[in-house]
């Protein structure tokens, strides 16, 4: 009698970890995240994976794209974006979201370039010979280039009260766009993140100070991580991607900066 109790003990847990392996074959997790990460996160996506035990997707693109993707119905597992103004216009619940990292604005050039010796400063973008590039308006990075133009019109005056509209040459859709752009010399400068320039000895990041002289001039894009489903993967996932250990790889290996507490 105890032989056949424990023959169908065994059989039973053969079969359970026979539906848990398969389980876990079949498991992915897809992360729709700002195109400004993409280069980080497809480095990771490794130990993402290991983490949650799935196999890790991603779509990126800019923050309000990806929004406008999830509001009409797209069932990303995580939503990583450049401001919570996205997760709001995403229809998600923006007490949901946790920061991550930070990155400054910053003048993105080509090394070696004229460019790159003369845009020393915001006020050298007033210098008309330069092909100047700015995301979209409907962009995180764009509605931050804005904001650090207004800025420098509070600062310096008239001559930048004129705007993007008489700056700027061309518009990019994303971060990424943008620095495409300056990477193929179809621009002379960018205002994008720092971080773009992490590891990259072809392209030169001048930050825009945050302050000058007293006054507010430079801005800083703060990533959030949004939960769009409850599954356990996504439980996994935040408990990682919201530790100091994940942070910690994107400031020392990727460019970003420490959330400032």
């Amino acid at each position: 009698m105890r032989i056949c109790i424990a023959a169908v003990v065994a059989l039973t847990l053969t079969a359970c970890g026979e539906n848990v392996a398969d389980s876990a074959d079949d498991c992915s997790a897809e992360i729709f995240a700002a195109s400004s990460l993409s280069s980080a996160l497809t480095d990771m996506t490794d130990e993402l994976s290991t983490e949650s035990g799935c196999d890790i997707t991603y779509k990126f693109g800019s923050s309000g794209s990806l929004a406008a993707s999830i509001e009409a119905g797209a069932t990303p597992d995580l939503f990583v974006s450049s401001g919570t103004t996205s997760v709001d216009a995403a229809g998600l619940d923006v007490k949901s979201s946790s920061p991550i990292v930070e990155s400054s604005l910053a003048i993105i050039t080509s090394t070696g370039s004229a460019a790159a010796t003369e845009l020393t400063t915001v006020t050298d973008l007033l210098q008309t010979k330069w092909k100047l590039g700015l995301c979209v308006t409907t962009a995180p990075c764009g509605d931050l280039a804005d904001a650090v133009l207004a800025n420098a019109g509070d600062m310096f005056g008239e001559q930048f009260d004129f705007g993007r509209d008489a700056l700027a040459d061309t518009e990019a859709i994303n971060a990424s766009d943008l620095l495409t752009k300056v990477e193929m010399g179809e621009l002379d400068v960018v205002l994008g993140y720092a971080s773009s320039c992490a590891g990259r000895s072809d392209l030169t990041c001048t930050v825009i100070p945050a302050d000058f002289e007293g006054r507010r001039l430079g801005e800083k894009a703060i990533y959030f991580v949004t939960p769009v489903s409850d599954s356990p993967q996504v439980t996994r996932l935040l408990a990682y991607i919201t530790s100091v250990k994940f942070s910690e790889r994107l400031v020392n290996d990727f460019g970003f900066e420490a959330l400032v507490k």
